[in-house]
């Protein structure tokens, strides 16, 4: 499968089509038990604050503050569930499917060691695995941000004349932001896609 040094880019193209190509018939690696768990409590979070909002919220939602945490924009009941229930459903969720794409586009894959990776059906495999973990983290953080949104949001609506403590806005955001990055850099920069020619399946 190594292609030499006099390849042209018409060559590695059709040798990375046939890697995918095989690489799609060897099944997929099953995500490790820390991605799975750390998706499912953050999912259960989310869910957990659907229901309470959808027995407690009024009539009338708070779903917009000032940098003071005075409100200025409001929903309905229905509108402020149906934006905390399809965002994550419909936009969050999703990503995780992103990772099938290297797969189905290879070149279009940008990571470490990306001629590593994409020299071989097995190691292609793995690196699908990988992704897909690392997905699952981002997509988790994610979650994280509207369960914290729902959290407040459910408390506004109790409060007179809807505030909310002008802080928590730009904690939340932080605390976000410094999670994604942590992540980010664990992938793209730690030693979680260097080359592993010890493992037999791989080298």
């Amino acid at each position: 499968m190594v292609g030499g040094p006099g390849e042209s880019w018409q060559e590695r193209e059709a040798r990375r089509r046939r890697v995918a190509e095989d690489a799609r018939t060897l099944g997929r690696e099953p995500a490790a038990w820390w991605a799975r768990l750390t998706l499912a409590v953050v999912t259960a979070a989310w869910l957990a604050t659907i229901a309470w909002m959808a027995t407690t919220l009024p009539e009338q939602v708070p779903t917009h503050w000032s940098a003071g945490g005075t409100p200025d924009g409001w929903s309905s009941r229905a509108g402020a569930l149906a934006f905390v229930v399809l965002l994550p459903a419909l936009a969050f969720y999703p990503m995780i499917l992103l990772s099938r794409l290297v797969l189905v586009w290879p070149d279009g894959v940008n990571a470490p060691h990306k001629e590593w990776w994409l020299d071989r059906p097995r190691r292609l495999v793995r690196f699908e695995r990988l992704l897909r973990e690392d997905l699952m983290v981002i997509v988790a953080i994610t979650v994280l941000l509207m369960v914290s949104i729902n959290l407040i949001t459910g408390y506004a609506a109790h409060q007179p004349g809807g505030a909310v403590p002008a802080w928590w806005f730009p904690v939340v955001l932080v605390a976000f932001l410094v999670a994604l990055t942590v992540v980010t850099v664990r992938m793209f920069v730690g030693g979680r896609y260097r080359p592993d020619d010890d493992d037999p399946e791989l080298a």
